[in-house]
């Protein structure tokens, strides 16, 4: 069987480098981006500050004898669900066993590697890409889960283009809110105030790369990170534009995607829910109410997570939050209001909405500092909801627009 994997990033962790890029042709030649670290700490920096698909470690190198299980260790107990393959020598059999235990995918002995090593990182990447979808339906935020869940029942080939590129502009819009929940407001490359007031895939496309340039903050390099999972290198960004073209001409009746576009499109989401499966560690929550035992906050929420109703349940945190926001929290870094971009409609538990930033309500008077912001169902619908939010107006937006 032959296996692609152009556009899949590989990170190798061995201390005997000229031995590892050797064994690791068969990869590159299959068109895997290859990154390589000489010991588990380094791997470990890498994976911390970049994307990769899947993980090749050694058994037997730094830190200590045994650095490959120790680099297990660290991403199990840092959250990281990244796929890993181990290599290993003679004598290693107890290792390998507790690297299995440690949640290693599968082992190779190192001497075979030359032969098996593309075959059996093919196999894996292929299975968790053939996955990745069912994840995103199920495990993403409900924003970008409810698109991708579109995508998938669609069977209509060109329809499920039309699909997939909403599932993508979900990606993008969910992006740029974070990008602009965590960053000071200024004006943003390319973004006006008309692209402000009705806001396209382009746009959200724009305003992800503008924010993810210039984070600083551990929030907002959050975004960032979230952007790489859909580009990682400057250079990936122009598929995501020749796509943004692509929707453009499909919307104005100017062509029909090809088959080879398909596959394209069909691949960036992939990528980008397996990537989300090895690396999502946060959780998109409602707070609905809370109790203070004198150190900590006790916070009934409810958690939108997936297309099913909103999962409720209670998390502990060292600062309050205020009821009725929606809120991102994580181990890496302080909640954050989401607000005035995403907002809540709530009739109780069961009746609850998640409403998305979807430009401005334009009246006769054209936009004013008052103009209210028009909101969209995230779920996909054409409802859109009256509610309204003390800070979603245009004089919040304006500082974005670039004059």
């Amino acid at each position: 069987m032959t296996y692609s994997l152009r556009s899949l990033r590989i990170l190798v962790a061995d201390d005997q480098g000229d031995v590892a890029r050797t064994l690791c042709n068969a990869l590159k030649r299959a068109g895997a981006h290859l990154k390589y670290a000489t010991d588990g700490r380094s791997a470990l920096d890498q994976i911390s500050s970049n994307v990769f698909d899947l993980v090749l470690i050694d058994m037997k190198m730094p830190p200590d004898e045994w650095g490959g299980l120790w680099l297990l260790q660290q991403l199990q107990s840092n959250g990281y669900r990244l796929p890993s393959l181990v290599l290993s020598g003679e004598g290693s059999k107890q290792q390998v066993i507790e690297a299995l235990r440690l949640g290693t995918a599968d082992w190779i002995v190192k001497d075979q590697a030359g032969e098996e090593l593309l075959p059996r990182c093919g196999k894996l990447l292929t299975d968790r890409l053939a996955e990745s979808l069912d994840y995103a339906c199920g495990y993403l935020p409900t924003p970008v889960a409810y698109r991708f869940a579109r995508y998938v029942r669609m069977t209509d080939p060109e329809k499920k283009v039309i699909e997939g590129l909403h599932a993508l502009e979900s990606v993008l819009r969910f992006i740029a809110i974070l990008g602009l929940s965590t960053t000071p407001a200024r004006p943003l490359r390319a973004i006006t105030a008309g692209r402000l007031a009705a806001p396209s895939m382009g746009t959200w496309f724009d305003m992800c790369t503008a924010l993810a340039d210039s984070a600083t903050e551990t929030a907002a390099r959050y975004a960032a990170e979230l952007l790489s999972w859909v580009a990682p290198e400057r250079s990936d960004r122009s598929v995501i534009q020749d796509l943004v073209t692509l929707r453009n001409s499909i919307a104005h009746g100017r062509g029909e995607p090809s088959s080879a576009q398909a596959e394209c499109l069909d691949g960036v989401l992939r990528r980008f829910a397996h990537r989300a499966s090895s690396l999502w560690r946060a959780e998109l929550i409602v707070p609905t109410s809370m109790t203070y035992d004198g150190s900590s906050y006790d916070i009934n929420v409810c958690t939108l997570r997936g297309v099913g109703k909103p999962v409720p349940g209670t998390i502990k945190l060292t600062v309050p939050v205020i009821s009725g926001n929606v809120f991102i929290v994580s181990e890496a870094f302080v909640p954050f209001s989401l607000a005035p971009w995403l907002v809540i409609d709530m009739n109780g538990l069961d009746d609850l909405r998640c409403l998305q930033f979807d430009g401005l309500q334009r009246g006769k008077a054209g936009i004013v500092s008052d103009t209210p912001f028009k909101y969209s169902d995230t779920a996909g619908g054409d409802y859109l909801s009256p509610v309204a939010h003390p800070e979603g107006r245009w004089e919040t937006l304006a500082p974005w627009a670039n004059h």
